[in-house]
């Protein structure tokens, strides 16, 4: 990231990181083009799903039974030996055969990796009639990649939840008539019309009607933002109260939804994995165990010690060293409500160094509340709130449900007004007990002839101040209070920010968000971030995301809605909020928390530092047993069942590791930050 481009972080400036546009498509273009190219995904993917089941499953159950019917068959001497080695040769072929494969293939590649060596040593097993022991190391290395197939399988599915956001027929004005019509045929310069709670099946601009819009999905705001006739408006946004009508100027792939949908497609392209510490190891590892077998052949002159030599040195525990440990970290995490979608994003999230954080929805709650009254002309707070909620009880504007709902938490008593009357965007007349109540706007009560005064004036600008939405509400046309509404702040955000840097050196924590300046800098003031960002559409967000990347930052991005679906897919760990959060955002992320609470991904920062040292023990455990193993088979004192044994002895060791990640309990960042 460039230094201006950090400047505008520490100031609040919006600065501009907007990509070049993707080609448009052509202008038959639909969302019903990208509605079945999805679909087909997501077949596709069940049915690998599927497969995997079977594999993964049914595979390793198999093996495992038919090892026990040979030995069966051997130990109490049944039927002939040939039975009992055939079943064990079959279990070799039935478990090993993927391994084979990719063994193979690898060799064929040029590429020395754990699937060459068990291929290798394996072959050598089978060649000198040593089957039960194949097939022991087969079922081993099958629960193995059972274990951690299901972990990291676990990952993105599709995002046909973005598109449902859409909807599939929409009503134009054609002449003088509106009709209904799919939204595919929808063209460029129809004006479409919506009513209230209808979903806007288009990008375009309001020529008439004026109402509330929820646009969070796209933009993410806090607040429903009014639409007037010129006011933009985005495909997918939610109209809450007016009629509008529309004329469109972008249809299916070239909406703004479209483009996100696109942006995480691109997204998951480019995250690459990273190599696995097994073939980094067994590159130079195999060469040297075959050396030692043919030295140990030509010093004994018995094939059985260089098999011996081979198998004792089957990095069978090196391999599920750190598949075990990332499922039981997984199996942990799960139980405290934070799902974990591979086991790469433990060690990356323990690296962390910048944390970049949605606003919406993630430090707020993403929904309007009354934060203040301020009474005006002597009027206690209880006098303005019942007020306010007798002239607002009928209305379905957002605001005007936190005004009833905070009058409903207090017990405040809200008799129906005698009459009532909405102004779309700008406030309510009513009137009770012959008096008439006005709650709405500054520029709402002048139209109705009341005057604000210097203190009211003051009181405005020191809630604009604070980036809160101020309501006021008068009474015989005086004004006897504001209602201060803003979206509330997470329980225990502060300190777990606090927790994030001081405890766990996460070095930045920025904010991001669609909110205006004002709003975004009041947040970043009371919990405690590093820097902020407003204003920003997805792929700003994105692209922010890249920048820190390209500085070589480890990126975090933690999120919830729709707009942070590409930033997550893209940042180095994506962490969705995941009960208040999108399913495309969740479905984008590594890990989500299923209860909002910020406080898991504190534990699940610290969750990831245990489960990457115990990553490293298991490795040092496997190496010990293999070089303890090697040195015995090489002076001939491990026979290949022996060797099969001691091998296993690591395994075990590994997995009893493993397990005790299960019963790991992760502080709270309240414990964290006190020492």
């Amino acid at each position: 990231m460039t230094p201006g481009a950090w400047d505008g972080f520490k100031t609040g400036q919006q600065v501009s990181r907007r990509p070049e546009r993707a080609p448009p498509c052509s202008g038959n273009a639909s969302i019903q083009m990208l509605r079945a190219t999805v679909m087909d995904v997501d077949k596709n993917r069940v049915a690998a799903t599927f497969r995997e089941i079977v594999v993964l499953t049914l595979a390793p159950g198999l093996v495992g039974l038919l090892i026990l019917v040979s030995w069966a068959l051997a130990h109490w001497q049944i039927g002939p030996g040939l039975v009992s080695g055939a079943l064990a040769l079959v279990a070799v072929l039935l478990g090993g055969l993927q391994r084979f494969q990719a063994g193979f293939k690898d060799m064929q590649n040029r590429r020395i990796t754990v699937n060459v060596f068990v291929t290798v040593a394996l072959i050598a097993t089978v060649a000198v009639g040593e089957f039960r022991a194949a097939a022991v190391i087969v079922f081993i290395m099958s629960v193995a990649g059972a274990l951690e197939s299901y972990t990291l399988d676990k990952s993105r599915k599709s995002i046909r939840n973005l598109l449902d956001l859409t909807p599939r027929t929409a009503s134009v004005r054609r002449g003088d008539e509106e009709i209904t019509v799919p939204v595919e045929e929808i063209q460029i310069g129809d004006t479409v019309v919506v009513r209230p709670g209808e979903q806007i099946p288009v990008d375009g601009t309001v020529v008439a009607g004026a109402s509330s819009v929820n646009q969070a999905p796209i933009t993410g705001e806090s607040m429903p933002v009014e639409k007037f006739p010129g006011s933009e408006v985005f495909s997918g946004t939610s109209n809450e109260a007016g009629r509008l009508e529309i004329r469109t100027l972008k249809t299916g792939q070239d909406t703004t939804l479209a483009r996100i949908v696109h942006l995480v497609e691109v997204a998951q392209e480019t995250k690459a994995p990273i190599q696995n510490v097994a073939d980094r190891f067994t590159a130079w590892f195999l060469p040297l165990v075959v050396v030692l077998a043919i030295l140990a052949y030509f010093t004994s002159g018995d094939i059985k010690v260089a098999v011996s030599v081979l198998l004792v040195a089957c990095p069978c525990a090196f391999a599920i060293a750190t598949p075990t440990a990332v499922t039981a970290g997984i199996s942990n995490m799960a139980r405290r409500a934070v799902l974990v979608k591979g086991g790469i994003f433990f060690e990356l999230a323990g690296k962390l160094d910048t944390l970049l954080v949605d606003k919406t929805g993630t430090f707020t709650l993403g929904r309007p509340k009354v934060v203040d009254l301020v009474g005006l002309d002597g009027k206690p707070e209880e006098e303005i709130l019942r007020l306010a909620a007798i002239a607002e009880k009928y209305s379905e504007h957002p605001l005007a449900r936190s005004v009833v709902s905070l009058a409903r938490e207090r017990g405040v008593e809200t008799p129906d007004p005698d009459t009532f009357k909405t102004e779309t965007g700008m406030g309510v007349v009513a009137w009770w007990e012959g008096a008439e109540i006005l709650v709405g706007k500054s520029t709402f009560l002048r139209d109705h002839d009341i005057a604000l005064d210097d203190e009211v004036e003051r009181a405005l600008e020191s809630q604009a101040l604070k980036g809160r939405t101020a309501v006021l509400v008068a009474h015989e046309t005086k004004v006897i209070g504001i209602l201060a509404i803003a979206d509330g702040i997470r329980p225990g955000t502060r300190r777990a920010i606090a927790t994030l840097k001081q405890s766990l050196g996460i070095a930045r924590v920025v904010m991001l968000t669609g909110d205006n300046a004002q709003v975004a800098e009041a947040v970043a003031k009371e919990i405690g971030v590093d820097a902020f960002q407003a204003g920003l559409l997805p792929e700003e967000k994105q692209q922010i995301v890249r920048e820190f990347q390209q500085e070589g930052h480890l990126v975090g991005m933690v999120g919830d809605g729709i707009n942070d679906a590409p930033s997550l897919v893209l940042a180095d760990v994506g962490i969705a909020m995941g009960a208040a959060g999108t399913d495309a955002a969740i479905e984008a992320a590594d890990v989500t928390l299923m209860n909002d609470d910020l406080g898991r991904v504190v534990e699940f920062v610290e969750m990831s530092r245990k489960v990457f040292r115990r990553i490293k023990l298991n490795i040092f455990f496997s190496i010990a047993y293999n070089a303890v193993g090697l040195v015995l088979a090489t002076l001939g004192m491990l026979t290949p069942v022996l060797a099969v044994i001691f091998q296993e002895a690591g395994c075990v060791t590994v997995v009893l590791s493993s397990t005790l990640l299960l019963w790991a309990r992760p502080r709270r960042h309240g414990e964290l930050a006190n020492g």
